[in-house]
């Protein structure tokens, strides 16, 4: 599968293969980026009899098609405005799950992504989730099991998928990318995801990391106003999101410093930038300003396609960092 962190889970569902004990129901959850599609259609190509090489691109939105007569994708349609699966795919999924198996095995629908579920398509699915027909696993793909019904959720093996370990996926993403720090800064802003994190370094997104992590230091040292970084970050092509991301999970890392009372680098190992020494690291006045500054950063990320003057956003967010991020220091 080439996805290293996933070889265990794959172990284990195969043993399970092995023992002729396939699961009936499976939902595989976890944040997006990590390999949910690759490990649900790698175990449907193996209950199916056959070995995918490579795994399956993050990018996509669809589910690619496994090279046999009895897989049943289940995704949102390719011309539909609402994003949703709807019940009339279900029941038609349905209704092909019916007929005899054209090879005389098993059977394999995945379900991707299975949250867009309308609630009479999940309705729908979930009678044959209570009686499915023999031979055949169906196989759901959510990022959240909060966002599926609890009678679906219930009826459904589980398996959680987390974000592998930092030095695992920096060693998978050094396959892709020849710049260590690259690589950690892309992971860190894909919160640990390693598909994401490689989509991140496919484009100049490193080199924009790698801006905002020396910007934000310059701030820090008190080397650059403010108002001049904002006025370069609002003349920026990028995405004003890619920016106010960055600013809140190098204050996420920051907030844990407070908690831990430690002094390290921004967002990980791999930044440029060393969080200012706090007066006194123990106290709870650092925190609370710190889950204040996050609070705003969420405002802003909502509310960003309506700003009418990102530069004046953007200052007043990277007042906040200037002279050593003094405001979570007092």
């Amino acid at each position: 599968m080439k996805l290293p962190w996933l070889a265990e889970p794959l172990a284990r569902l195969d043993h399970r293969l092995a023992r002729d004990r396939a699961p009936q129901a499976l939902l595989i959850h976890g944040p997006p980026g990590i390999g949910r599609r690759s490990l649900a259609l790698h175990f449907a190509a193996r209950l199916l009899g056959l070995e995918l090489e490579t795994p399956v691109p993050d990018n996509l939105d669809s589910l690619p098609r496994i090279p046999h007569p009895d897989y049943w994708p289940l995704t949102i349609l390719e011309d539909s405005d609402r994003k949703q699966i709807i019940v009339e795919q279900v029941r038609e999924l349905i209704e092909s799950l019916g007929l005899t198996s054209l090879r005389g095995q098993r059977r394999v629908a995945v379900v991707f992504p299975a949250e867009v579920l309308n609630p009479a398509a999940a309705n729908a699915l979930l009678k044959t989730l209570e009686e499915p027909p023999p031979a055949l696993t169906l196989i759901l793909v959510s990022s959240s099991t909060a966002r599926l019904p609890a009678t679906v959720v219930s009826r459904c093996e589980q398996i959680r998928l987390s974000p592998p370990a930092r030095a695992v996926a920096l060693a998978w993403l050094a396959g892709f990318h020849p710049e260590p720090a690259a690589c950690g800064r892309a992971l860190s802003f894909a919160g640990g995801a390693p598909l994401a994190a490689r989509e991140l370094l496919a484009g100049d997104t490193p080199a924009l990391l790698a801006t905002i992590a020396r910007d934000l230091g310059l701030l820090c040292a008190s080397d650059i106003p403010p108002t001049t970084v904002a006025r370069q970050w609002a003349k920026s092509a990028h995405d004003p999101d890619l920016y106010l991301r960055s600013l809140y999970l190098q204050t996420a890392q920051l907030l844990r410093s407070c908690l831990t009372g430690t002094v390290g680098r921004l967002a990980g190992e791999d930044q440029t930038i060393w969080i200012p020494p706090l007066k006194n690291p123990a106290s709870p006045r650092n925190m609370p300003h710190c889950c204040a500054y996050l609070d705003q950063l969420g405002s802003a990320r909502r509310l960003k396609d309506r700003a009418l003057n990102m530069e004046a956003v953007f200052a007043e967010l990277l007042f906040w960092w200037y002279g050593g991020a003094g405001n979570v220091r007092s």
